[in-house]
């Protein structure tokens, strides 16, 4: 049988916009967590009410770090303005194990690197405790009180994570395999290649 031990972080994809979640296997058990702040740059996992059983879920391995749950969910797809129909569909959901980042640095010096990465042609800047949005929308982002996208460093169990917040909300959590002074290999994307090279 796979290996199902440690903590699972779920992936998400464009359309996803629920909070960062974990799942935990235990006996047939599947257990979800939500994320909390402990202190500092520390989290910590707060048990949901949701549980599922394993044995009840249809699921195959994509490698030995990433399962792939199934779940029946519907669709409701609106024809006109009286007209809809709903139908049941297969729903997937990849979750990957998270294992401790393997570094040298303190998380004060990683706080201080810059890398770009590059996922479908595009260069993503990881940058610590910096707004991302562009100029017009932090201009945008101020005459509305809000404080737009930044990227934090965050820590869970010895794994270090890029977390995205919007608007001091945390939206996303871009895992850390290893980082150094001149590179940093992230994990916890929705396609392949599932973990991309920052230099």
């Amino acid at each position: 049988m796979e290996n199902l031990n440690g903590s699972w972080l779920k992936i998400k994809t464009g359309d996803d916009y629920c909070r960062p979640e974990l799942i935990e296997f235990n006996n047939n058990q599947v257990i979800h967590f939500e994320l909390e702040l402990k202190s500092g740059n520390e989290l910590s996992k707060v048990q949901t009410e949701w549980n599922e059983k394993l044995s009840e879920s249809k699921y195959e391995f994509i490698n030995e770090n990433r399962i792939r749950i199934f779940r029946m969910g519907k669709i409701h797809t609106v024809l006109s303005e009286t007209e809809s129909i709903t139908g049941d569909t297969e729903f997937w959901t990849d979750y990957e194990r998270i294992e401790p980042t393997k570094t040298e640095l303190e998380s004060k010096k990683i706080e201080t690197l810059k890398f770009k990465a590059k996922w479908k042609n595009e260069k993503i800047p990881l940058k610590f405790n910096e707004i991302l949005d562009s100029p017009v929308i932090q201009e945008m982002n101020k005459r509305m009180k809000r404080s737009g996208r930044k990227l934090i460093l965050e820590n869970l169990q010895g794994t270090y994570f890029a977390s995205i917040f919007n608007n001091d909300k945390r939206e996303k959590l871009i895992g850390i395999k290893e980082i150094d002074e001149n590179k940093a290999i992230l994990f916890g994307f929705p396609e392949k290649p599932y973990e991309i090279k920052a230099e």
